[in-house]
């Protein structure tokens, strides 16, 4: 039974990696969720337009990158009030902004109806926010809602912490609740795909939970587990929350983990899915390799699928402790950290691969699997990878030196609060160049500093050569301890440029401000394909003020030479406080009647 449900523990592990930095301090006012069925109803409202001043810091207790510690923790109240369409007057939205919808989940209840605390951000339950941009009116037309997951509604129903989280939340209960307690709550908070008028919830170690475009309304009761992709997922089976997009074929490519702790393996499933979100073929193609598999995230080429990752295996003591309810499932995967390389695994794309060949193809016996060392890191997100003209596969990603889930602190209090920053391992953005025929030596080169995250570029880029990422970053720059050690919290925003990195840039907002991932909408007209032309177009966020509260939407024009450096073009109070999130989407020409 533990090998069994270990299958769907090894994705998971993974999301904490993508967390910021966690402070020593911070204040938690228990925030309860609204109960399912309160969510207004009735036509869409019009709310007014209001302003946001931004008001003098003043308060010394700042860390050496320049963030507010307690404001920081903060952050992580849940979101109480769900709101229903409302159009929102935006008069500084740019005329040349493109009509679409921007999607963004995230992690936004952080207890249980009785109280009960998750421990980890990444064991709260997932909310999805829409905003459809109309440039021509100036206006917008906001929602947000929790997804129904099983979970979500039992909680609701029993008034309770049903089920545990695989970062270490405990069922409310006490001891006896937990034991033996594998059946972790699918929260759906990690990821959004729209496709073929549907919008899927992701969530690494599930099924996704299709939404309503418009409403954001899942049918639980109908798929209380998720949505099986019309019997693509078997039983156990996982669908990852980073998909890629192929900007040639205008595919999406997603994979899924199973890791098989009897054998020691890990195997890897590979899909890839047209523009009405059917599999290009029906049969099976996979890769196994030795060991445990954590991946969050990987890339495509136009030839290659991309993953990278460190030696791990599963370590047997935390398995049991987990069973025992007495540690996270999170903590099962144990990382070598004596280990010099990291492996990078290209797996052909599925239209080259013989139909009937490809499942479980064995790296390191078939030839196909290409295995290649590069030095020890672990990635947390991929912004990019593309073949440059020798063929070689270039791959852009936020790394670390070392793994730092942060399960580690003390146990009686959610992590944000509990964790030193200064203990958890920086992160940088590197560039890494391999040989697929194994003849060159692997190249890797720093490209920023400056805690970057959440990397991001034009979709119409992507797997495809691109010169600018944008990525949120510290609100300074700052220096490491001596031994390597220090994070940087998310405030500020970065363009990257991969070519010439002393002409990167960024803006910084407020101390006690943060901001989240943020999407690339290209201009109306702009062509992000052409040469020259690939900034041409806005990025598109949230930026919380985690002491009041408060949550407001950001556009930038990042088009030309320090065009971010002079701060956002528009700025819009939402009507209800937004917690940081993580992913998002924008679909462009995707507009409601409002």
């Amino acid at each position: 039974f533990l090998i069994t449900r270990m299958k769907s523990v090894a994705t998971a592990a993974l999301v904490a990696l993508s967390s910021r930095a966690m402070p020593t301090t911070g204040a938690f006012a228990p925030q309860y969720r609204p109960p399912i069925g309160t969510r207004p109803k009735g036509s869409i409202a019009v709310a007014a337009a209001t302003t946001s001043e931004r008001p003098v810091e003043t308060d010394a207790n700042l860390s050496r990158s320049g963030h507010d510690h307690e404001a920081w923790a903060n952050g992580y109240t849940s979101c109480t009030e769900e709101v229903s369409p409302t159009v929102l007057e935006f008069p500084d939205l740019p005329s040349d902004f493109p009509v679409g919808t921007y999607y963004r989940n995230g992690h936004a209840c952080f207890e249980s109806p009785d109280g009960m605390r998750c421990r980890h951000m990444f064991d709260a339950d997932g909310m999805v926010i829409a905003v459809t941009f109309d440039s021509l009116r100036k206006r917008i037309l906001f929602r947000n809602r929790f997804v129904r997951t099983d979970g979500y509604v039992e909680d609701n129903e029993k008034g309770i912490m049903s089920r545990p989280g695989v970062f270490g939340t405990k069922v409310s209960g006490g001891f006896l609740k937990n034991l033996f307690r594998l059946d972790f709550k699918n929260v759906a908070n990690t990821h959004v795909l729209y496709r073929n008028d549907k919008l899927y919830a992701l969530w690494e170690a599930g099924w996704p939970y299709i939404l309503d475009p418009l409403t954001l309304e899942n049918d639980v009761r109908g798929e209380p587990r998720g949505h099986d992709l019309n019997g693509l997922l078997a039983e156990g089976q996982n669908f990852a929350a980073h998909y890629r997009y192929d900007a040639g074929s205008g595919n999406v490519v997603n994979f899924g983990v199973q890791l098989d702790p009897a054998s020691g393996n890990t195997r890897v499933d590979l899909w890839e899915f047209d523009e009405r979100m059917r599999p290009i073929r029906d049969d099976k193609v996979s890769f196994v390799f030795g060991g445990a598999g954590v991946v969050h995230d990987f890339a495509v080429t136009e030839n290659w699928h991309v993953f990278v990752m460190p030696p791990a295996e599963v370590d047997q003591k935390k398995a049991l402790l987990g069973l025992l309810g007495r540690a996270p499932f999170a903590e099962v995967i144990g990382f070598d950290r004596e280990a010099t390389e990291s492996t990078v695994y290209l797996i052909p794309r599925s239209k080259d691969l013989e139909r009937g060949s490809a499942e479980e193809m064995v790296a390191g016996e078939d030839d196909r699997v290409r295995v290649i060392k590069v030095p020890y890191h672990f990635n947390f997100h991929f912004a990019n990878a593309f073949e440059d003209e020798d063929r070689n596969v270039v791959i852009d990603s936020v790394l670390t030196d070392s793994v730092d889930l942060g399960l580690e602190m003390d146990a009686s209090v959610p992590v944000w609060e509990a964790a030193d920053l200064d203990e958890l391992s920086p992160g940088r953005y590197d560039r890494l160049t391999v040989d697929p025929t194994g003849k060159a030596a692997p190249r890797m080169e720093t490209k920023s500093r400056r805690e970057p995250e959440f990397p991001t570029i034009p979709r119409e880029l992507s797997s495809r050569r691109h010169r600018y990422a944008y990525t949120v970053g510290a609100h300074r720059e700052y220096e490491t301890l001596s031994n390597g050690k220090g994070k940087g919290a998310n405030g500020s925003i970065l363009k990257i440029d991969t070519e010439e990195p002393s002409k990167s840039e960024a803006f910084a907002f407020l101390p006690h401000e943060f901001v989240g991932e943020q999407v690339f909408c290209p201009k109306v007209g702009a062509d992000v394909t052409r040469p020259g032309h690939e900034d041409s177009g806005y990025l598109v966020t949230f930026v919380e003020d985690r002491r009041d509260l408060t949550t407001d939407m950001v556009i930038f024009d990042v088009e030309g030479e320090k065009a971010l450096e002079k701060g956002p073009v528009a700025r819009l109070p939402m009507p209800t406080w937004l917690p940081p999130g993580l992913h998002g989407t924008y679909v462009a020409g995707l507009t409601f009647d409002f």
